[in-house]
């Protein structure tokens, strides 16, 4: 049964909701701006939280960065300071490490130097060298360099080869120009030299800005002086009977880098030629980043007590054309020419200025990297025509098992990585229990490699190349194997010294006289870069 409210009740009801609606609209009136207020009151709080919290991270922030940079400085400081305590452990310094030559040419005098200028600032040199070089003080000593009545006095053999000099082809049908490495001298260029006469070339080998005097002049180079000297040869080059025909460039280490720097930037100088062919001896085209803490003997070097710093090793000079002294300023000029020039190879438009290149490498090789020499240079090349020639380690030695790291087969890595635009040669062991060789190739563009068997072998006691060996012959009279001296020649052959005793007692350590100093492989390297340049 439907039940009806009483008019008491829906009397009631009806008063609740009109006080119900009235509350709700006196609400709604009050509470909007209430609201409105509230929100832009925690909306400027939540603002002034936030610039202050912003404000006190930026503070933590700096005081984190101040505190990184000053942990920064000291370890800088302190690591160059121990460094500098360690190398006042080194020989004392000679005249020949403090001497700075004042006739040397730099990259100002360009315009106004030609080839006869530039050998006729050698010969002011020479004299000042002999100025400050007190013969009458020098140590007696068969092996001193300075010293006339030495055994390595350069002016003791047929002529300086330190000084920059050029060789004549009787028909030339093309001219080369030669660039020397870091801390050698124009001498380690003469077996190519000699071979390109002979193949008709007229050559032109540059004493590099630095070299051939007092080692102390590595001091105070810069590159930019090393490459102005090169375009000085070149312009001597390009005026030789043979110019028109042919124009090659040739470097070994540092020098092999400064003809890459070269071919990329001739285009720049309308005067100047730019080359047909490069040919690379254990190239310079990268060096470790480590050679930029090299540079941090800045910071002390300049107090005398610490002066021992400006050297990476200081040693006797015994050598008549390399110095056997580093200065720590020469790495850091090498970093950074091959650093500009590795920007450039990067950009497929520069890589593509480049001509065909051959190089000659060792696969271990303790100065520059095997490795960038593929992946910073050859990677960024066309195919055209260039090639690659690699010296595998002795795999028959039993040295071999001492190796920290036994590089990697270069027929597994061929494998791996056919084909390629430039041809690669790989000069290895024919049998694993043999110092027999064989070539190993593969062309350009190609997947299979061909093997061709040769009458070379590993002489014995070599277990590899090295870098400072690739471009010299084994009867080279200073750095051969001691068949290039006559009979009754008194002659210092530093290719074939052992010396055997107990260990700490030479000036010189065992490495010295370990490294590999000729290539006992030169009359392959010979021939086949006649060839090489013959097809192109």
């Amino acid at each position: 049964m439907k039940q009806y409210r009483s008019a008491e009740s829906r009397k009631q009801l009806f008063v609740r909701k009109a006080l119900s609606n009235s509350c709700r609209g006196r609400a709604n009136f009050l509470g909007r701006p209430l609201m409105r207020l509230v929100l832009l009151t925690a909306k400027l709080t939540r603002t002034h939280l936030l610039t202050n919290s912003w404000g006190i991270f930026m503070k933590i922030i700096l005081k984190v960065s101040r505190w990184l940079l000053t942990i920064a400085v000291t370890a800088v400081l302190s690591v160059t300071l121990v460094i500098a305590l360690g190398d006042r452990r080194m020989s004392d310094l000679s005249p020949e490490h403090r001497i700075t030559l004042e006739q040397e040419f730099d990259a100002s005098q360009e315009r106004d130097t030609d080839w006869e200028t530039y050998r006729t600032i050698e010969q002011k040199l020479a004299v000042e060298l002999d100025a400050k070089i007190d013969a009458d003080r020098r140590p007696d000593s068969l092996l001193d360099r300075y010293s006339e009545d030495s055994l390595t006095y350069p002016g003791n053999f047929t002529r300086n080869w330190n000084l920059s000099y050029e060789l004549t082809a009787a028909s030339p049908k093309g001219v080369a120009v030669l660039l020397h490495g870091l801390t050698d001298s124009p001498y380690s260029m003469r077996a190519v030299a000699e071979t390109l006469v002979d193949a008709g070339y007229n050559v032109v080998v540059p004493r590099i800005p630095g070299h051939g005097f007092a080692v102390g002049a590595l001091l105070d180079g810069r590159w930019e002086n090393w490459v102005a000297a090169v375009r000085i040869a070149v312009r001597h080059a390009a005026g030789l009977p043979g110019a028109g025909e042919s124009f090659v460039m040739a470097g070994y280490s540092n020098g092999g880098l400064m003809a890459i720097d070269f071919a990329l930037r001739c285009d720049e100088d309308p005067e100047l030629p730019c080359p047909d062919a490069l040919v690379l001896f254990s190239p310079a085209i990268a060096v470790t980043r480590l050679t930029i803490i090299s540079n941090w003997h800045t910071l002390l070097s300049w107090i005398p007590y610490f002066e021992k710093s400006k050297w990476l090793s200081i040693l006797p000079e015994v050598d008549p054309f390399k110095f056997t002294s580093f200065p720590k300023r020469a790495g850091w000029e090498i970093y950074k020419l091959s650093t500009r020039t590795y920007k450039q190879l990067k950009q497929p438009s520069e890589a593509a200025k480049l001509p065909p290149i051959l190089t000659f490498q060792s696969i271990v090789d303790n100065t520059v990297s095997t490795a960038a020499i593929v992946s910073n240079l050859y990677s960024q090349l066309g195919a055209n025509g260039s090639e690659l020639v690699i010296y595998d380690v002795n795999r028959s030695s039993t040295i071999l098992q001492l190796m920290d790291s036994v590089p990697v087969d270069p027929a597994t890595w061929l494998q791996a990585n056919a084909p390629l635009p430039y041809g690669v040669t790989v000069i290895r062991n024919q049998a694993r229990n043999g110092p027999g060789l064989e070539r190993l190739s593969l062309a350009a563009s190609e997947t299979t490699t061909t093997t061709i068997a040769t009458n070379m072998a590993w002489p014995e006691g070599f277990y590899s190349m090295s870098h400072i060996a690739v471009p010299f012959r084994p009867d080279d009279p200073v750095y051969g194997d001691g068949s290039g001296v006559g009979d009754g020649e008194r002659r210092l052959i530093f290719g074939n010294m052992a010396p055997r005793g107990e260990e700490g007692v030479l000036r010189l350590n065992s490495a010295y006289f370990l490294r590999t100093r000729y290539n006992p492989f030169f009359a392959f390297q010979q021939e086949h870069l006649v060839d090489w340049l013959e097809r192109l």
